[in-house]
């Protein structure tokens, strides 16, 4: 009997150690609270539209979700800390992924690249015109224009580092045949703190997102929409109509792709969560409260996926391309 009792204590104890040795078993994804990153100041069309999407994701993965603003250089000091996180789902970015992504890796040295990232959707794209404080002199882009060439150096030009807009105010000035001195550039940290900025008359004009500024609206006029075909609600002619009879054309750049975006690397070492994150995004993004929401805030909510998404933004990356040089000098 005592032998018997000696072989199951010796068994227990095998067993207990064995249980020890092994590994704890994964949990399920997502197990703990998501942090959506956004590179801007709190109060531009990015933040809002986390913070939007954020209480519709938490439900859909059943962890809170928080937003985290760590604006800086258009962008890239958010972007820098959000790669340097876990690849493990549990750090998301929202971002306008074009044209900061690629200004950032074209101009300002980023150590990232695309490749870096999985753009999950392009949600919400706009674009962008022409527009001055509601009380500004100028009533046509023909007559601000000529203001700056009358006046050098005297005309301010709000920008987020960087944008489309500031883009597309390189691109006109170039255009017409003006340097980047004829103007005086200044830089805001993101979308709010400009359009703050353009509705307090701080600066003269600015080209901002068209979608982002209904906020503002009654405080600015828009003088040029950076469209091909006309909008029934902007009374604006299209940009190169008005620039048609000072003998100058520029190219309309796209707007803003707002895209929830995961490290590549969360995509690469784990594919089924990656799934589960997809999924709950969507299902979150069809959600009719969702939408209700986006509308009432005049936000898209478009579901165009990953392939969709990833072309513009390679598109628009070789286009932005042919312009970095403008954006270094």
């Amino acid at each position: 009997m005592k032998s018997v009792s000696w072989i199951r204590t010796a068994a227990a104890a095998i067993l207990g150690l064995a249980t020890l040795a092994a590994p704890a078993a994964a949990q399920d994804y997502p197990s703990r609270p998501v942090t959506i990153v956004v590179g801007f100041d709190a109060g531009g069309s990015v933040d809002r539209l986390a913070r939007g999407l954020a209480p519709f994701l938490s439900a859909e993965l059943g962890q809170p979700v928080t937003v985290e603003n760590r604006p800086g250089a258009g962008g890239q000091v958010g972007t820098t800390w959000f790669l340097q996180q876990p690849a493990d789902g549990y750090t998301l970015m929202v971002s306008p992924a074009t044209p900061y992504l690629p200004t950032n890796i074209l101009v300002t040295g980023a150590s990232y690249t695309l490749d870096d990232f999985t753009f999950i959707n392009g949600q919400w794209s706009d674009f962008a015109f022409l527009a001055v404080p509601k009380d500004s002199p100028y009533k046509t882009a023909a007559e601000l224009i000529e203001a700056i060439k009358a006046n050098p150096g005297k005309i301010s030009a709000g920008v987020t580092f960087g944008s489309v807009g500031h883009i597309s105010t390189l691109v006109l000035l170039d255009a017409l045949g003006l340097g980047q001195d004829s103007i005086r550039l200044v830089t805001f940290d993101g979308g709010g703190s400009l359009r703050t900025g353009i509705a307090g008359a701080q600066v003269d004009f600015s080209i901002v997102q068209a979608e982002g500024s209904e906020t503002i609206a009654e405080f600015i006029r828009p003088l040029a929409v950076y469209l091909t075909e006309p909008r029934p609600d902007f009374d604006a002619p299209l940009i190169n109509e008005a620039l048609k009879p000072l003998g100058a054309e520029v190219p309309v750049l796209s707007g803003s792709v707002r895209t929830l975006i995961a490290p590549a690397k969360f995509k690469a070492e784990h594919p089924e969560d990656y799934q589960k994150l997809v999924d709950a995004y969507r299902k979150a993004l069809e959600n009719p409260e969702f939408q209700a929401w986006l509308k009432q805030n005049e936000m898209g909510g478009e579901w165009i996926g990953e392939e969709r998404t990833t072309e513009i933004i390679r598109t628009n990356f070789q286009i932005l391309e042919k312009y970095k040089d403008l954006l270094k000098q």
